[in-house]
């Protein structure tokens, strides 16, 4: 019976582990951070291609952010194309990782209002 954990415990971190994480970003998740946001940078555990990133306000709107490049990377860095309002963005992201899973998440941050000196 020992075995058998043993060898599902093997499976399921083998599994786990084929999917390429995001595991950092700039604006971090949750973040409050300054303007200006000149942009958005996303980290993965492992090579991905990136298919999709997509930048919305609390209201739902898009704002524009460059393309996504064609290159297989660990890091990507997009430049946000539009002076962001004080407020809360969600960053929408989908890639496809070297074990060809596609991975897609989501996460949150806000642009403060500025303080009068």
């Amino acid at each position: 019976m020992r075995y058998l954990l043993t060898a599902l415990l093997v499976a399921f971190t083998s599994i786990a582990a084929a999917h390429t994480p995001l595991t950092a970003s700039v604006p971090a998740a949750n973040a409050t951070v300054s303007a200006p946001v000149k942009e958005i940078v996303l980290e993965f555990g492992g090579d991905v291609r990136l298919t999709a990133v997509v930048l919305t306000d609390a209201q739902g709107g898009n704002k524009k952010v460059a393309a996504v490049p064609a290159a297989i990377a660990k890091k990507f860095t997009l430049a946000v194309e539009e002076d962001l309002r004080p407020g809360a963005y969600t960053v929408n992201w989908r890639a496809v990782g070297g074990d060809t899973h596609v991975v897609s998440g989501d996460f949150r941050f806000t642009v403060a209002t500025a303080t009068p000196l």
